[in-house]
């Protein structure tokens, strides 16, 4: 459980994030707004504002670490990327095609020339064939590989962030190269298929946490996608064979080098989240309140038991819908629940990337939800 202290000395935000992470008490509950990080600023201007708030109020930063490019092999097998013709005026067509030992697969995207988020057309997994073709991809072999960048950036960074590693996780890379549809199916009619996949991705990501183990980086290690196998798509035994015996492994691995784990899962956590908390998870994201979740955030907490840190509450959509005097209460209501006890980073549920630009709306809304974290935020 989190317990407080009394007029605590005021932390670092990369203190507080890892005692949190820890389930120990911090001097006041830490806030962020997901994605923003002033040292790297978003190609999209509008976000400034953000990155200002972030500074002015010296709020909490997950800072995320990636290899350079000549740090790290280049993907294999290669993929050849172009844009094609579109059947839609508003969208560009951006095709990817993949060469694999068993002949090609091909993958496209639609690209809303306005900025906003995009989505798919065709998956590279349609059928058996494109699947036994993804199989017979060999496991690549380490040429070339430096950490030297990450060593930087820390130094850079102080303690001004927790540092942060994000990496692949196994049932997703499979989703995401077939889409629900085909992998809702295949979860009824081709398991044993569906588990030699998911076999092959996890071996990928265990080579490669093992080998960022071994170089002793990072503060924190995460990943997001097991929301793609929770109901109502998939069963909670779904999800224990397919998600938990992967994820587990890998927590595990993390843990035994004495490093962190956040976890992104969208949707109902109702049915999975002790299984979260059996898993080893230090904090779970986002927790998304009623009517898109079936519990509180009052009720996660109560059902964690100081066993796992919560981050979130605030749905992503209050930003685009209401007028700040309208999110205040929301928020200060997600803080009520939340803060008691400790374990909890206050959050909106998703990053800002969901629009193309952001308005003036937005920009208030942001700095209400900054304002009321600082505010309240507070342990005495």
């Amino acid at each position: 459980m989190c317990f407080k202290r009394f007029f605590m000395t005021p932390l670092s935000g990369r203190e507080r994030l890892l005692r949190v992470f820890r389930q120990q008490d911090v001097d006041r509950m830490p806030l962020r707004i997901w994605g923003v990080d002033p040292m790297f600023p978003s190609e999209n201007p509008t976000w400034a504002p953000l990155c200002e708030l972030t500074e002015d109020y010296q709020i909490d930063i997950f800072r995320t670490w990636n290899p350079t490019k000549d740090e790290w092999d280049p993907h294999l097998p290669p993929v050849l990327s172009e844009e094609v013709e579109s059947d839609k005026p508003d969208m560009s067509v951006h095709q990817a095609t993949m060469q694999t030992p068993s002949g090609p697969l091909t993958a496209s995207w639609y690209r809303p020339k306005d900025g906003s988020p995009g989505y798919v057309k065709k998956h590279y997994i349609e059928s058996i064939e494109d699947a036994r073709k993804w199989l017979s991809i060999p496991a690549s072999k380490p040429t070339r590989r430096r950490v030297d960048s990450y060593w930087e950036l820390e130094q850079k960074s102080n303690d001004r962030a927790l540092l942060f590693v994000g990496i692949g996780e196994a049932m997703y890379s499979v989703q995401a190269h077939m889409g629900s549809e085909s992998f809702g199916l295949w979860l009824m009619d081709e398991r044993d298929l569906l588990r030699e996949m998911i076999d092959k991705a996890y071996a990928a990501v265990e080579e490669q946490v093992k080998y960022y183990l071994s170089q002793k980086i990072g503060d924190a290690y995460g990943w997001v996608g097991p929301e793609l196998c929770i109901p109502p798509l998939a069963s909670p035994k779904d999800f224990r064979e397919f998600v938990f015996d992967y994820d587990k492994k890998i927590i595990d691995l993390i843990h035994d080098a004495g490093k962190l784990v956040w976890v992104h899962c969208h949707g109902d956590m109702n049915p999975v989240l002790e299984d979260f908390v059996e898993m080893g998870v230090d904090c779970l994201n986002p927790i998304e309140p009623p009517p898109t979740g079936k519990l509180t955030l009052a009720e996660a907490k109560k059902r964690c038991a100081g066993k796992m840190s919560l981050e979130g509450g605030v749905q992503n959509g209050d930003f685009d819908r209401m007028k700040p005097e309208q999110l205040v209460p929301v928020v200060e209501e997600v803080i009520r629940q939340g803060k008691p006890g400790g374990c909890f980073i206050l959050c909106p549920t998703s990053s800002p990337s969901t629009r193309p630009r952001l308005n003036e709306r937005h920009i208030a809304n942001y700095r209400a939800f900054v304002e009321a974290g600082i505010r309240l935020g507070r342990y005495e």
